[in-house]
């Protein structure tokens, strides 16, 4: 069991934000992924969008001229041109080879041993630009759902992405425009609204 101090049992849990579709939690973890590979120790905007690409590449196809455009993409302005299917078999590995947790006897403690490369148990923080995306997709979804007891707003891969052109500032929301993103497309499937929305997170 991990000791908690006494000032920490006093603070209310933070209140959840916004919550991810399964799609957009997948994504996530291969953002963390790479983000890793890369030896950051925070995850940034061309991780996020990477990582949407390496876990929803099927799902998201549509909303460009083709496949190959689509990598290109991922590419040149995420700098992530690793196979989809190798980025996959990297959280394989890691799933397969978790960390040892030794106890000690007698006690409530214990501690970890990491491999030198894993990325198990480690905390990746999020850059500004990625904390503004996500902000922005907050304001634009039509779906809530309820999480830690708070009603707050889904967020998809769709959604995400789309995010990113309404983001203020954010370069890469150009970028997408211009390579040819089915703009329309992708904001009638970003703000569509679901009868069932909690189907979306499972």
């Amino acid at each position: 069991m991990i000791q908690i101090p006494n000032e920490a049992r006093n603070q209310p849990p933070a209140r959840q934000a916004h919550a991810d579709s399964r799609h957009l939690r997948i994504a996530g973890t291969m953002a963390i992924v790479i983000a890793h590979a890369r030896q950051q120790k925070e995850v940034r905007l061309r991780d996020q969008v990477a990582g949407i690409y390496v876990a929803n590449f099927e799902r998201l196809l549509r909303f460009w001229p083709n496949a190959s455009t689509f990598e290109d993409f991922i590419a040149e302005h995420c700098d992530w041109s690793e196979h989809r299917l190798i980025t996959w078999e990297r959280w394989n590995y890691e799933t397969r080879h978790p960390p040892h947790t030794i106890f000690i006897p007698f006690t409530s403690r214990f501690f970890i041993i990491r491999r030198p490369h894993t990325f198990a148990f480690k905390v990746f923080a999020q850059t500004e630009e990625l904390k503004r995306v996500f902000s922005t997709a907050e304001s634009l979804s039509p779906n809530k759902v309820t999480a830690s007891g708070h009603l707050v707003p889904l967020i998809t891969p769709e959604l995400f992405l789309f995010a990113i052109i309404r983001t203020e500032g954010i370069s890469m929301g150009q970028q997408l425009i211009a390579a040819g993103i089915r703009l329309d497309e992708l904001k009638a499937d970003a703000t569509r609204h679901f009868e069932f929305p909690e189907k979306l997170m499972f």
